[in-house]
């Protein structure tokens, strides 16, 4: 095995010394690169494939991979047409990705790379020497939807080209030799219109009957920063802790209003961010938390802790603002 430092530039000789970037459609120079810009299917298949490329050099040997692509790249400089080119795509990813022959791909397979309170799975069914029938579903937070379509089987690989009720999305299903599947999509140019708001289809599969991802915590989420504020988090607001962790769907930095040095984070659930919603705020030394969810009526209701007391009228700016966006008063 190579020395780490020896890998680390023989990858920087390879990126640099090289077209091994996703064409520059700015200062696109050759017909070849100005037919790829000219083409969003070409331009998503060049993204993709600059990606893998850059994957492989790290988890792979540099020195092959490096030599696929380059010899990849001359086959490429030879097409004359947008078939050519998009065939010349498909077989270099395959070649990089170092596709699994002999794949099976029936089953359910579920999306490691969505985050808390979202994910996607996808039942593939009917395999056939050209084909496999392709149910999705995508969700994040409340918003979700369901597609089907069938892919074609490619350079062992398969190709979701026409999903039912979408405009021009396109997903390619990379079947890996440690048995996952890895999902691109053309977001950019297409499935990002038609996913559901926050959702996405792209990442690492695994082959299960049921969600294989560990359950979140505050803490794996990076809400919290060690295990001590983690216990001491959980100790403060008891059973409520899952409630939280069922909030924080969409998770962000925001600012500490009352100026103490404190680390303020606020989490919402897309779809519902006016009923399942909250902040945490932490010290060194202090705590505060605060969540909104819908009572039996329907009306907002508040829940507060704080190691400092659960006095509404004790509570810092920074949640007297937050608190304006959901109550008058």
């Amino acid at each position: 095995m190579l020395p780490r430092v020896m890998k680390f530039l023989i990858i920087l000789m390879a990126l640099y010394g090289s077209s091994a970037w996703a064409v520059n459609c700015q200062r696109a120079a050759t017909p070849v690169e100005n037919t790829i810009c000219s083409n969003d299917n070409l331009h998503w298949l060049d993204s993709t494939m600059t990606m893998i490329y850059r994957s492989m050099l790290v988890k792979g040997d540099a020195n092959v991979v490096h030599k696929q692509y380059t010899d990849w790249e001359k086959s490429l400089d030879s097409c004359t047409s947008d078939a050519c080119i998009e065939r010349a795509y498909y077989e270099g990813i395959s070649l990089l990705s170092d596709a699994a022959p002999g794949f099976n791909w029936e089953g359910k397979w579920w999306n490691l790379s969505a985050p808390n309170m979202s994910g996607g799975t996808l039942q593939l069914s009917h395999s056939a020497e050209w084909s496999v029938n392709t149910d999705i579903r995508v969700w994040a937070g409340r918003n979700h939807d369901e597609y089907t379509a069938e892919a074609r089987k490619i350079y062992g690989m398969a190709l979701v080209e026409n999903i039912s009720d979408t405009s021009n999305c396109k997903v390619l299903l990379i079947p890996r030799r440690s048995g996952a599947l890895q999902v691109y999509s053309n977001a950019d140019w297409g499935c990002r219109l038609s996913m559901p708001g926050g959702g996405f289809i792209d990442g690492k599969y695994m082959l299960s009957e049921k969600d294989p991802r560990q359950k979140s915590t505050l803490l794996t989420m990076g809400i919290l920063r060690d295990e001590e504020m983690d216990k001491r988090f959980h100790d403060l607001v008891g059973d409520d802790y899952q409630k939280f962790v069922d909030t924080a769907n969409v998770y962000i930095y925001q600012d500490d209003l009352d100026n103490i040095g404190a680390t303020v984070v606020g989490m919402w659930v897309r779809g519902a961010a006016n009923v399942q919603n909250a902040v945490i705020m932490y010290t060194k030394n202090d705590i505060w938390a605060a969540r909104i969810d819908s009572d039996k009526d329907g009306k907002p209701q508040l829940h507060y802790f704080s190691t400092q007391g659960s006095e509404l009228r004790t509570m810092p700016r920074t949640f007297q603002r937050w608190r304006l966006r959901f109550f008058d008063k």
